[in-house]
């Protein structure tokens, strides 16, 4: 087992960007130099016009790497392909890492462990009030709600701690511009390795409703091609979809969070029979 207390002296973070300074890129970036020993940032920009790499480059040893014309599965390539510290870290441009991240995550690598995910608690007013009316519903915390979420067999990048070995020789399909996370997850598994989701660390995610909405046709349509889930499975989703919604209404009275959770299994739905 590999003693918690022995850390490794510095790690490199891949930061993906694209005019990513709304919603909370300075404080993403302050949260990672005041939370991880940093070895470098990598980051890895699609073209930013909005001030993004201007802000990026205040900070000490910052990489830029250019991807205008990929996607975000090209764009975790470039990061990973440039990762040199025996340990490196994945995070994405709209969290915020909570206090003593990388000690909180050390703590869970051992020998097996090739990844660790820290839970992303969802900090937008409707999609936190969603989470929290279903974390009611099934009487266990918003943390372990977000861990055992329907579709937890995904492994997710938000802010992620990797053992850089065990995806050396990854080649992920420069198609997949969303699910990228998860094809790195399932990779690290097939090496024998264990892909962690734990409730400490954590970050607050910052994604938008417009942002969640926008992928949901994309999430069923790779549900179907990639064979994650059966037709009566998305289905269940939208029949059941109609009390949870009800009942995300009732407890917080919160239309859109109720009518977005609604109109998402529709739209995952939709991506699905379109697949």
């Amino acid at each position: 087992m590999t003693d918690a207390r022995v850390n490794p002296m510095k790690l490199d973070v891949v930061l993906l960007t694209k005019n990513s300074l709304k919603p909370c890129l300075s404080e993403c970036v302050e949260s990672i130099y005041s939370n991880i020993p940093v070895n470098r940032l990598l980051v890895v920009d699609g073209g930013s016009t909005d001030g993004t790499l201007e802000l990026l480059r205040r900070y000490p040893n910052v990489k830029v790497i250019k991807d205008q014309l990929g996607t975000r599965a090209t764009a975790r390539q470039k990061g990973i392909d440039s990762v040199e510290t025996e340990w490196h870290i994945h995070v994405d441009s709209d969290v915020v890492l909570c206090d003593d991240w990388f000690g909180k995550a050390w703590k869970n690598v051992t020998d097996d462990v090739g990844a660790v995910w820290g839970v992303a608690i969802p900090n937008e007013k409707h999609y936190y009030n969603a989470t929290y009316a279903m974390s009611k519903l099934y009487r266990i915390s918003v943390k372990d709600l977000m861990v055992r979420q329907m579709r937890s067999e995904r492994a997710m990048m938000h802010d992620t701690l990797i053992r850089s070995s065990t995806v050396r020789d990854i080649k992920i399909p420069p198609n997949l511009h969303m699910w990228e996370d998860d094809y790195i997850g399932r990779h690290i598994i097939s090496k024998g390795y264990r892909f962690l989701k734990v409730t400490e660390p954590y970050c607050l995610h910052n994604v938008t409703s417009v942002d969640r909405t926008r992928g949901y046709v994309t999430t069923g349509y790779l549900l179907k091609i990639y064979h994650y889930a059966r037709f009566s499975q998305v289905m269940r989703w939208v029949l059941t979809s109609i009390p949870k919604s009800a009942w995300i209404f009732i407890v917080t009275q919160d239309f859109q969070a109720s009518k977005t959770n609604f109109l998402s299994n529709v739209l995952i739905f939709k991506g699905w029979v379109a697949g």
